[in-house]
């Protein structure tokens, strides 16, 4: 069910949510951008898998922005890939808070922080009201 065309205005959890996957796309991006400007033939994987991964992080980074896009709308298919993300995110986020680099265990924290508050808010009452979950009250 979608919520497109919604004449009500967007409750503020759907701007959270929609701004912390828009924020994740950002990163991600980012990460994409610094991966291809450290591209070396000297790495430990050769330049054909660097090359994989470069284009996989640039898939993803437009997969977020397109779901974040799209869950602003009020399309409610985009609630499983958030989730998704988010899951990974914090799998991966764990594993790096025993990191001996304070600004590595920053980042794991803080991205910990944006799946926790991104899943708690993909389910408020307004948001699934929104998305055409539950009847409006």
């Amino acid at each position: 069910m979608s919520n497109e065309n919604t004449t009500s205005s967007r409750p503020t959890s759907v701007f959270v949510v929609a701004a912390l996957v828009l924020i994740e796309a950002l990163a991600t991006l980012a990460y994409a951008i610094s991966y291809m400007l450290n591209l070396d033939t000297n790495g430990t994987v050769n330049l054909g898998g660097q090359l994989f991964m470069l284009a996989l992080c640039l898939l993803l980074a437009v997969w977020q922005g397109s779901v974040a896009i799209n869950f602003f709308k009020g399309k409610a298919f985009t609630r499983a890939p958030i989730i998704v993300w988010q899951l990974f995110q914090l799998i991966l986020s764990v594993s790096f808070l025993s990191s001996n680099i304070p600004m590595v265990t920053a980042v794991a924290v803080l991205a910990i922080v944006i799946a926790g508050t991104t899943v708690v808010m993909l389910f408020a009452p307004k948001t699934t009201a929104f998305l055409g979950d539950r009847p409006n009250r």
